[in-house]
């Protein structure tokens, strides 16, 4: 007599195999494909990852379990992430009436969101333990594609044009690997194969140094730096890190007026970093009252084609979003980024550094890199959240934080002590 699940469900049931298919399939494409495809062409992560999303929320709906779905939605939305986040999409949407480009405007508004809500989606339909075979591939991806990386610049470098990438992929591909890196050495860990995760992330360091552009060495190094700073006490770096960045997206314009007061201090020449920041105060005072509430969405866009922002004013995430959305948007922002890093220093020991290391590395990217303002990050950035939420989920809670092993053992080798001491009554131990 064939048993069943506690669903209903026997274990032989076509569509909850097919749902299984449908995941590993899915998931496959984000941890495996992904980060080797990227190199490939610069379009192919921006077609990967909704088909993958898709194919993880379609996973859900075979297994005859989308209310799940829709409740875990629901509960996200009404938290404080999930307030703070429609705010954000709602002062945007409001912004389109006062936008010098409306139509232009509209289109990515509206593309951004579908991609930021495939997103949304496919982390809350993940299931609420994650198989070791799936995760697995996360590992692999990640060291392909760094293998990859490595290979075509050796061959670069002996003259050898063996392997020949289409330009801007190796560089986009490199800043992928190295937020992946993180959540892929967090399995590893899981799994109490710390050398593995140490050779990865070597290979995932070498990879970033060895790029053709230079743009993920400053966001590797930052992550290297989280990670050691978190190592011993995630939850408390959690709490820093979250200040420190949210206080960097919330108090960004004042880096362009303290570049702009540093070119006024007579007898100093000022670099090219303090000129272009100073230029990019000066397009900030124009308008003080749009500090405040913006130009509208793709307002900074239709600005520089106009010639009213100069070419050398750096363009960054952060600073279109200031831009764009002004003050209202920026700290609704700051809160998203304070309330992420402070919940990735929550995942625990195994998990928790190396997140926030993922995280530090891929703000870092974001804050100073022009290419966080293209799609292909937004759609990276979908992956690395996915990936990092399905490897949070793989640990199955079975296992206690190291912390509260170290607690135990402390107090079981205080009660011996006791036990020998005449001073103190023996205690029994639990």
């Amino acid at each position: 007599m064939a048993f069943e699940s506690h669903n209903g469900t026997g274990p032989d049931d076509p569509a909850k195999a097919a749902a299984g298919m449908l995941l590993r399939f899915g998931f496959a494409i984000l941890a495996i494909v992904t980060p080797s495809a990227t190199l490939l062409s610069r379009w192919v992560i921006v077609v990967l990852v909704p088909i993958a999303a898709v194919l993880i929320i379609l996973a859900v709906l075979l297994r005859r379990d989308p209310a799940r779905l829709v409740d875990a939605c629901r509960d996200a939305l009404l938290s404080w992430p999930g307030v703070t986040a429609m705010l954000l999409v709602s002062w945007a949407l409001f912004s389109l009436l006062w936008t010098p480009a409306p139509g232009e405007a509209a289109a990515r508004f509206f593309k951004t969101i579908g991609v930021v809500l495939l997103g949304f989606m496919a982390v809350q339909a993940l299931p609420r333990k994650m198989r070791a075979t799936n995760l697995h591939l996360v590992t692999i991806g990640v060291a392909i594609g760094a293998v990859l990386l490595l290979a075509g610049r050796g061959l670069e470098w002996a003259g050898l044009a063996s392997i020949q990438f289409p330009a801007a992929t190796p560089g986009r591909a490199t800043v992928l690997i190295a937020c992946l890196g993180w959540a892929a050495a967090a399995w590893l860990m899981i799994k109490n194969r710390r050398l593995l995760a140490a050779i990865l992330l070597v290979l995932v360091f070498a990879a970033a140094v060895s790029g053709p552009t230079g743009e993920a060495i400053l966001p590797t190094g930052i992550g290297f730096l989280v990670f050691a700073l978190a190592w011993a006490v995630p939850e408390r770096a959690g709490r820093i890190m979250a200040a420190f960045f949210a206080l960097l997206v919330g108090f960004a314009p004042l880096l362009p007026l303290l570049a702009k007061l540093a070119t006024l201090i007579p007898g100093i020449m000022p670099g090219q970093a303090l000129v272009t920041g100073a230029l990019w105060w000066d397009v900030i005072q124009q308008d003080p009252v749009a500090v405040l509430t913006g130009r509208g969405i793709e307002a900074i866009g239709r600005a520089r084609l106009d010639g009213h922002v100069p070419a050398a004013v750096p363009s960054t995430l952060i600073s279109d979003l200031w831009f764009d959305l002004g003050l209202l948007g920026a700290l609704a922002t700051a809160f998203l980024v304070f309330l992420a890093f402070r919940a990735a220093g929550r995942f625990g020991l195994e998990v928790a550094p190396f997140a926030l290391a993922g995280l530090a590395s891929a703000f870092t990217f974001t804050f100073l890199e022009r290419g966080a303002t293209q799609t292909w990050w937004l759609n990276g950035m979908t992956v690395f959240a996915i990936v990092l939420m399905s490897v949070e989920r793989g640990r199955y809670r079975t296992v206690r934080p190291r912390a509260a092993i170290e607690n135990a053992r402390d107090r079981r080798n205080s009660v011996m002590r006791d036990r020998h001491d005449p001073m103190h009554p023996a205690e029994p131990i639990s």
